[in-house]
């Protein structure tokens, strides 16, 4: 059993076996620039992954990323191996990124519980303006159901504004059309506001004028799986020294692990990379958000910790997160066997480029730089917010939307007032609710360090 899936073929399971171990040595021989033994790792890999299953599906992929990793010392190679938009055309990734939606219970998940927040925190105000910063992740789905929520609220809908963040002129057009007819039908006074552009390029310096908020008006912030693209740091480091933290690094590494037959969790027993404090680029993003002094934030993210200065970390990271999340495709796709075409383009266009970014790239080029819920905690107190527990309502429906879709597998779970969405044993996703600290405009040590003991108790 690998992930929850059962394999019935003794062959198959055989394989699996073999597949976990080989991918740690493989990833041994990169960190070392062994060309030969590399190559010779890739071979015996890819003999294993003829067959169709999820974890064959991701090791192509991790392999393909490893081979990209051991090519990226050569000159001109290594800016040019990541972003999509630049090698597919933009119909086809917003097909992409559609299917998606559709493959990922979380998403919808993640959806729904926002949006219960976002009504329970403007239960009675009359002019309402939300700000839909995730970009790639936006989906009209989203606010087609927060305008039947208004709808339906006593009272009556509040004048709605929304305004979303995109890098798709195409796609925020669609998004708009289908908004301002749903809000039509259902006699909802609404403006949708189109920014174009990314959440780490957004000029900082005046988001009111850019998202177009008058003041006086009741605030909600909505970003999902976009906030982590700000998390870019410059590197202190020289590249010599971080070689020597490699290197270190393998030879603190415990040689058996490349012969485990364990699945990918057993491998993450070592001192991790701990994460620097809050970056300058998100640090000026909040900053701008404070000015707007909003009601609510609400952040989905994904619960990984993708964000670690050495390789190995990472790459161990990554081989227990997508494993699971590469299961739930698979599981999704098999009671909906239609889908299955949709699986692959969203594994080779959105989950291949995340995967390639994580495990090729360093510096300013790596964006995917996930981190866990305790992480984000420290930022947003960093940063002059505090948590806000989700209320039992956003957590029931967020709960009924994920066994919606009839895979065992698929979990969810209170953590400390937030909520955290899991394939099995394997957290994939969190969700939390921020607001701006009363009387203070900027976070301090002092602030965060008695949060996190009153409040957040993480550490």
């Amino acid at each position: 059993m690998m992930h929850g899936l059962w394999v019935q073929d003794q062959g198959m399971v055989d394989h699996l076996a073999q597949l976990v171990p080989l991918l740690h040595e493989c990833a041994s021989h990169v960190t070392e620039g062994s060309f030969e033994k590399a190559d010779f790792s890739f071979k015996k890999i890819r003999m294993l992954t003829i067959a169709d299953g999820p974890l064959q599906h991701l090791s192509k992929i991790i392999v393909d990323s490893l081979d990209h990793r051991l090519l990226s010392s050569i000159q001109g190679l290594y800016g040019a191996l990541i972003d999509p938009s630049d090698y597919f055309e933009k119909s086809t990734l917003r097909a992409a990124r559609h299917n998606f939606f559709k493959l990922n219970p979380y998403l919808s998940t993640g959806f729904v519980t926002i949006n219960r927040a976002i009504m329970e925190a403007m239960e009675d105000e009359k002019v309402v303006h939300i700000v839909d910063l995730s970009c790639s992740a936006a989906h009209p789905w989203q606010w087609l159901k927060l305008l039947d929520d208004f709808h339906g609220r006593p009272g009556g809908a509040p004048e709605l504004y929304l305004t979303v963040l995109h890098d798709d002129n195409d796609f925020l057009a669609e998004m708009q059309s289908l908004l301002s007819k749903k809000a039509e039908s259902l006699e909802v006074s609404f403006r949708f506001i189109s920014v174009i552009g990314r959440l780490e390029t957004l000029d900082f310096s005046n988001l009111r004028s850019t998202f177009q908020i008058k003041f006086g008006v009741a605030v909600a912030i909505s970003c999902a799986l976009q906030m982590h693209r700000l998390l870019l740091v410059d590197d202190n480091l020289s590249s010599t020294s971080i070689a020597q933290l490699q290197k270190m690094a393998n030879f603190t590494q415990p040689k058996q692990m490349a012969s485990s037959v364990c699945s990918p969790a057993s491998t993450l027993n070592y001192l991790q990379t701990p994460s620097p404090r809050t970056p300058k680029l998100l640090a000026r993003l909040l900053s701008a958000i404070r000015a707007l002094k909003p009601n609510i934030m609400v952040i989905m993210e994904q619960d990984a910790d993708h964000n670690a200065l050495l390789f190995r970390d990472r790459f161990n990271e990554v081989l227990n997160y997508y494993a699971a999340l590469f299961d739930c495709f698979h599981a999704v796709a098999a009671a909906n066997p239609g889908r299955t075409d949709e699986r692959l383009r969203v594994e080779r266009m959105i989950l291949r480029e995340e995967i390639k970014n994580i495990l090729v790239c360093e510096g300013v080029h790596r964006h995917e730089r996930h981190e866990r819920l305790d992480q984000w905690a420290m930022h947003m107190e960093e940063s002059g917010f505090h948590n806000v527990q989700l209320s039992f309502s956003a957590i029931r429906e967020g709960k009924e939307n994920l066994l919606s879709f009839g895979l065992k597998n698929c979990q969810n779970k209170e953590d400390r007032g937030c909520l955290l969405l899991s394939w099995g044993s394997t957290n994939l996703y969190s969700i939390s609710v921020w607001r701006q600290n009363r009387g203070s405009s900027s976070g301090s040590r002092e602030h965060m360090l008695v949060q996190r003991q009153i409040i957040w108790p993480f550490q």
